[in-house]
């Protein structure tokens, strides 16, 4: 009785899928541990810090060097 070779590769395949799929799970299980909720302190909460593009004075520096 022969096999056929393209059941061979379909079911290495599923193999190949199967074990990369139970090692992303074990992953993720391993790296769930247990959530401990963070105390809320109740003092006012510090100013966001601005984001964004900003001119500073490395910035201004370089595009003095830059201009032709």
């Amino acid at each position: 009785m022969k096999r056929d070779p393209g059941e061979t590769r379909t079911q290495r395949r599923k193999f190949l899928r199967d074990m990369a799929a139970a090692g992303g799970l074990a992953v993720v299980a391993g790296s769930a541990g247990p959530v401990v909720a963070a105390a809320q302190s109740k003092s006012t909460p510090a100013k966001p810090a601005r984001k964004g593009y900003r001119v500073t004075a490395h910035v201004s520096k370089y595009y003095d060097k830059a201009r032709i």
